[in-house]
């Protein structure tokens, strides 16, 4: 009798010592239902919000308006590149026209209406990129008798906006409405011929 207990005594022990092992086994590996990640992976914890829009260019301090020969002025600070230009294209033709040149941030092939507001009037350019890069150069032209580029004629400041490219506070001066007056003036008219009408 006492071997048989001790048989039995010893089958337990044998069978706990299996469980036991059995148990540890199946702590250490990984479970079947989750995948397994290479041994040179890195996390990366990517951002719960996205990049906010990148700012507009802000206008530097000191820009004045600068006569730049008879027929362009300039805006923009002192030494520097200028920040906005407009230049009278007369050319001996009877619609004079200016040509607004805005220097900021630009992408090759874009399209834009600056727009200019001041004095009473409210002026919406279409502008091209003609040079792309940061800054790069935007222009376009209008009539110099359009109504609406009096905006930068008076005795007012004048806000001029360019979607992206931020917006330059114009203070006021004489330079443009001079230009305009000028530009206005300088058209050339056809000259009068005499009639061939029989009896004139």
């Amino acid at each position: 009798m006492r071997d048989s207990h001790e048989q039995r005594d010893g089958l337990m022990t044998h069978s706990r010592l299996t469980l036991a092992l059995l148990l540890t086994l199946a702590a250490c590996s990984p479970s079947g239902n989750q995948p397994q990640e290479p041994l040179d992976a890195q996390r990366v914890a990517l951002p719960s919000e996205s990049l906010p829009p990148e700012l507009p260019p802000k206008q530097p301090d000191g820009a004045v308006w600068q006569s730049v020969g008879a027929d362009k002025i300039a805006f923009g600070v002192p030494g520097a590149a200028p920040l906005l230009t407009i230049t009278c294209l007369h050319e001996g033709t009877p619609s004079a026209q200016l040509r607004f040149a805005r220097y900021t941030r630009a992408e090759a092939g874009a399209k834009a209406l600056f727009a200019l507001e001041g004095n009473g009037h409210v002026a919406r350019l279409a502008l091209d990129v003609v040079r792309a890069g940061d800054p790069g150069e935007w222009q376009g032209t209008a009539s110099a008798f359009d109504e609406a580029v009096e905006a930068i004629k008076g005795r007012a400041a004048v806000t001029a906006t360019l979607p992206g490219g931020g917006s330059l506070k114009l203070p006021v001066s004489d330079l443009p409405g001079t230009l305009l007056d000028q530009c206005r003036g300088s058209a050339v008219l056809p000259t009068a011929v005499p009639s061939t009408v029989p009896g004139t």
